[in-house]
Order: C-alpha cells, then structure tokens, then sequence
C-alpha cells in the first residue's frame, strides 16, 4: 500500500499519466514497450561493459526504433560510456531523473510499439551475455576473529 502523503501529493501536483506506477518502474515507459531490461549489478559488471556495443546492435537489428534510458544511479562514467554506445548505433539514450520514481533497473530499451514481450531481462533473452560474478572462496574465519569479532 502507498503511503497517503505521497498519494495526496501526487494527485494534487495534477500528475494524470495513464498507469503511473507502471511508468515509474520502467523510467517512463509502459511494460507492453519494453525490450530488455538491465539490474544494476549486470550494467556495473565488467563483462556487459565489454559486451554491451554487441548487444545493443542485437537489439537495434531486431527493433526500430530504439530507445535506451539510463537511470541517474549509474556513476558518470558509466553513463557516458553507454551514452557513446548507444548514440553510435542510432539509439536515443536518456537519461531519467524523477523525483518520486525509484526503477530497480538501471537500464531500459524499449521501442514504441506495443510487443508484449512475455521475458524482458538478460537472462532470458540473451543467454550467452549472461554477467557472472566472480565467487568468492570462502575461507575459515581465523580464531582471533571468532573471539573479537
């Protein structure tokens, strides 16, 4: 349930979005639009920084048009870097800063269209881009640490 402050106040700043929760989870964009979606930890990763110009021409090939809004969460460098990418391949890149909104995502591509696609994140859609973290060996706390901790 939303809070009631919140609530009052978004009716009274006069916000008449169709479906606004939808849009703010999908930084201003509805579900039916949406291409692919990217988790903050995939777009840090070392390895989608790499393979992102690959995956994005995937996508640009497979959709038009394209667009790609980046949340405001992602350091700068980050950002410019996806932002180069993207606007090389044709993509409109954004980036998206509502106050009240607060995506888990940190990237959406999504079109204009209504696709209706049913698996929208990585893992689903490209297999083979998949972003693993290193594991971590898990190593005995040492006595001295049990007994100080």
């Amino acid at each position: 349930m939303t809070d009631l402050n919140t609530t009052i106040l978004q009716k009274a700043s006069g916000e008449n979005r169709l479906n606004p929760d939808e849009q703010r989870q999908y930084m201003g964009t509805f579900r039916e639009r949406v291409v692919l979606v990217l988790s903050f930890e995939q777009a840090v990763s070392s390895q989608l920084e790499e393979q992102f110009e690959a995956l994005a021409k995937q996508l640009v090939m497979d959709y038009q048009p394209l667009f790609l809004k980046l949340s405001p969460k992602l350091s700068d460098s980050l950002q410019i870097h996806y932002m180069k990418i993207g606007q090389q391949l044709g993509i409109t890149v954004s980036i998206i800063d509502e106050k009240i909104a607060d995506s888990p995502y940190a990237m959406v591509f999504h079109t204009d269209l209504a696709l209706n696609k049913e698996s929208i994140q990585l893992e689903e859609c490209f297999p083979h881009f998949v972003t693993q973290a290193p594991k971590k060996e898990e190593t005995k706390p040492s006595f001295w640490k049990k007994l100080f901790g």
